[in-house]
């Protein structure tokens, strides 16, 4: 059995495919899948930021039991990820981006 092909032997569909997959790596602009992965991984990475700072937020409350400040910062963190969610979706949206940013400029100008 004869493991190395010649170039001759290469179906053409796979030349094909491999000619578009080398040009789809020079084109700028982000495709739809790999913009919905970077949002998904913006909002997961997020996600377990706010979870984690939760999670020290309440050690410190059963330790300073007598102080309310950590209950007040536990309350905005729990709310700050229900709040920030959309924005981080809205923000990979350049069409959005845009209208809003020409909005803010209409307003402030």
């Amino acid at each position: 059995m004869e493991i190395m092909m010649s170039r001759k032997h290469v179906p053409i569909w796979h030349k094909t495919r491999s000619q578009r997959l080398q040009n789809s790596k020079l084109s700028p602009k982000a495709t739809p899948e790999q913009r919905a992965l970077r949002t998904i991984l913006m909002l997961m990475s997020f996600f377990l930021l706010m979870s984690t700072f939760d999670s020290i937020i309440s050690y410190s409350r059963t330790i300073l039991q007598g102080n309310p400040l950590p209950f007040c910062f536990q309350i905005l963190v729990a709310h700050s990820y229900a709040a920030v969610s959309p924005l981080l979706v809205l923000s990979n949206e350049k069409r959005i981006t845009n209208l809003l940013i020409s909005m803010y400029e209409k307003i402030v100008l």
